[in-house]
């Protein structure tokens, strides 16, 4: 604790101390804005059972507005601060962190200082290990199969809407564990295209509240450091681009876990609720890889990750302490010992004048917690495992600054242990998914 306070506040006090000469020495001020909004629209095709609570079609919608204000020194050092809110339909959240303490209408937040020495910023903002990722290329920011932003497939056994991941299964390739969360954050200067990038997270919290409070809560992840290296070069019409990240944690007040597992019987095949093997949630652990390479036109490239979250998605943050463990009361999201997922994935694009097409690939595995199967004489321990893929086509259009639209087709498998979507489990899947989207954006 005692450290975290002098990191902390040893970056606000640099930042302060820089800002007191303002009002004498500032050179130029400045300031501006934007956003941009996406509207979405589905048709759906996939495995269904009477009674599933599935639709043919769906919608999905988001806008962000956001903010920069700077003041840049007779010296050059530039201060500055960025703020960003978002306004979305449950469709539209999916790839969204659950970290607790502040509004959700909050997306971004934090103080900078900038100058040739680089950059340093203390704030709600994502990660040093995702933000200069390099990863597949895409035609559409929203309608991804990479990171989802719009995700409308409905999972078929919730009456409200819910996006369908099972066992937490989350196709994304980005290093995303700390999410938006309050941390500071160091960006080198570019030199012979290499950048370094280093981020620490106190706690797994968006709020200052938490930070001092004293109050370990059972399997909350906290004290995560990250790490990105990136190199980017134009040679001989050619511009390439490749990246390497790293993430790890700790869990600040481990507990003794045993999460439910649906899977077959071995004994006469009947999809039952198996206890898992008792465990206590593991410290976070991540590291992935990327590149891309683009040429006259082309972009190809793909990216690999590695992560100890169970089914690659954001951790969990439940508001239960002391009656419960807040990162994990349930497989997804869930930091797992000795069990990852693994996610990979590969686009190609190509633009020609308002014109821009794509197609990607994308693939997750997740092991699952092992468990005893008693039900057969040897009771033998089960590691089991759930997969997904995805497939996608996509066209865009630009019809004037600032106004696109996209025609699309993704097709998701999901292939879990009980090889089945009915009212009594659905862990595997096959959906065909059609869309039209608009986006806009300003200035």
């Amino acid at each position: 604790m005692r450290e975290m306070r002098r990191v902390l506040l040893g970056g606000a006090v640099l930042l302060g101390v820089l800002a007191l000469p303002v009002g004498a020495s500032a050179e130029e001020y400045g300031y501006d804005y934007g956003g941009y909004a996406n509207f979405s629209g589905y048709l759906f095709d996939q495995d269904d059972f009477a009674g599933a609570n599935s639709d043919s079609f769906g919608f999905a919608a988001d806008a962000h507005v956001r903010g920069h204000a700077k003041v840049i020194l007779d010296d050059g050092i530039e201060l500055g601060v960025r703020a960003q809110l978002r306004f979305e339909s449950s469709e539209a959240r999916f790839s969204d962190d659950d970290i607790r303490g502040a509004p959700q209408i909050l997306d971004k937040f934090f103080v900078y200082m900038q100058h040739a020495f680089g950059r340093l910023s203390i704030g709600d903002d994502y990660g040093a290990a995702k933000q200069n990722g390099i990863f597949s290329p895409l035609v559409s920011e929203a309608n991804r199969i990479d990171d989802a932003r719009h995700y409308a497939l409905q999972d078929p056994l919730r009456s409200d809407f819910t996006p369908y991941a099972p066992n937490g299964a989350h196709i994304r390739t980005d290093l995303n564990a700390s999410g938006e969360a309050f941390k500071i954050q160091y960006a080198s200067p570019r030199l012979i295209g290499a950048e370094l990038d280093v981020s620490y997270t106190p706690k797994l919290t968006r709020g200052l509240n938490d930070l001092f409070n004293g109050r370990d809560e059972f399997d909350r992840q906290s004290n995560i450091w990250e790490a990105n290296l990136s190199f980017q070069r134009s040679l001989g019409g050619f511009d390439f681009g490749v990246y390497a990240g790293y993430l790890t944690g700790d869990n600040e007040r481990p507990s003794v876990v045993v999460l439910p597992v649906v899977a077959p019987r071995l004994s006469d095949g009947v999809i039952v609720t198996f206890a898992s093997n008792a465990f206590r949630p593991d410290d976070v652990e991540e590291y992935g890889f990327g590149g891309q390479v683009a040429y006259e036109g082309f972009k190809l490239g793909g990216s690999w990750r590695h992560t100890n979250v169970a089914g690659g998605g954001p951790l969990q943050d439940h508001d239960v302490f002391p009656f419960a463990s807040t990162g994990c009361i349930q497989v997804g999201g869930c930091v797992l010992p000795n069990a990852n997922t693994e996610v990979w994935g590969a686009g190609l694009t190509y633009e020609t004048g308002p014109w821009l097409f794509g197609v990607n690939y994308a693939n997750l595995h997740e092991e699952l917690p092992p468990y005893v199967d008693s039900t057969v004489l040897a009771a033998p321990t089960r590691h089991l495992a759930q997969d997904a893929e995805a497939w996608q086509g996509t066209v865009g259009y630009e019809i004037d600054t600032g106004i696109d639209v996209y025609l699309g087709y993704q097709r998701y498998n999901f292939d879990g242990p009980t090889a089945q979507c009915s009212a009594v489990a659905c862990d595997s899947m096959d959906a065909n998914i059609g869309f039209l989207q608009t986006a806009f954006s300003f200035p």
